[in-house]
């Protein structure tokens, strides 16, 4: 699966040797993963150059995945009328380990639409998405993420202290939505809204624009209502 994950990683093809190296395993052991994969279809080899990539049967394990995911697949026709409400992005989001995972994307309309791609991932604890995600979890659980966040991201938070930060996780959860800005550029401006099953928090459907359209004022004004009622509708 490492040997897998490296294609997310890089957006060329890899040679064996590339392989190995990225992933500190031996060349015989890159060697034979690389042939399992390729063997199995998983993985296509460019004849002229000798190097590896992506085979479109990993396609069929990605169907699979949002196959047991009725109620992400339900909510589509929620999302499509969202973005055509805000033409902006418009995106269903879960988490996954200390990260957030874009499963569903709508792109906005707006040539300076913010572009979040299936499979995008980010820091779960600085995104609006991963806020309202981590809404009901414990102080303990947030404490620990936060201390394991690298320098850069941790840098997100600004000057806030610990408790300050843990605080924007009680807000997100008395408010039930949260906003960030800067996440994806210096022009951005994200907003998120919880999804429950039975109450519990599962996914987050999120819009994200641009300051120069919707500064947060606006953006509360305009978008978090519709926001608001997508995330309602897709709840159960």
């Amino acid at each position: 699966m490492r040997v897998l994950e490296l294609f997310n990683e890089h957006a060329v093809p890899l040679s064996i040797g590339d392989i190995a190296d990225d992933t500190q395993m031996g060349r015989s052991a890159a060697q034979r993963y690389v042939y399992t994969l390729h063997q199995l279809g998983y993985l296509s080899k460019d004849e002229a150059s000798k190097k590896y990539f992506p085979a479109l049967k990993l396609l069929g394990l990605v169907r699979g995945i949002h196959r047991h995911h009725s109620q992400r697949d339900l909510a589509y026709p929620l999302l499509q009328t969202l973005a055509a409400e805000t033409l902006e992005t418009v995106s269903w989001v879960e988490l996954d380990g200390d990260d957030v995972v874009v499963l569903q994307n709508l792109p906005g309309a707006h040539i300076t639409a913010i572009n979040l791609p299936v499979g995008s991932r980010f820091p779960a604890l600085t995104s609006s998405s991963g806020q309202v995600l981590l809404s009901q979890a414990p102080e303990s659980q947030l404490s620990a993420m936060l201390g394991a966040l690298a320098p850069e991201v941790r840098a997100r938070f600004g000057a806030r202290s610990h408790a300050e930060i843990l605080a924007i996780f009680r807000k997100a959860a008395q408010d039930g939505h949260s906003f960030t800005e800067k996440n994806f550029g210096d022009d951005g401006v994200s907003v998120s809204v919880p999804v429950t099953d039975s109450g519990r928090v599962v996914a987050a459907i999120n819009v994200s624009t641009v300051h120069t359209r919707f500064d947060l004022a606006k953006a509360r004004k305009t978008i978090l209502p519709k926001l608001e009622k997508a995330a309602r509708e897709a709840s159960i």
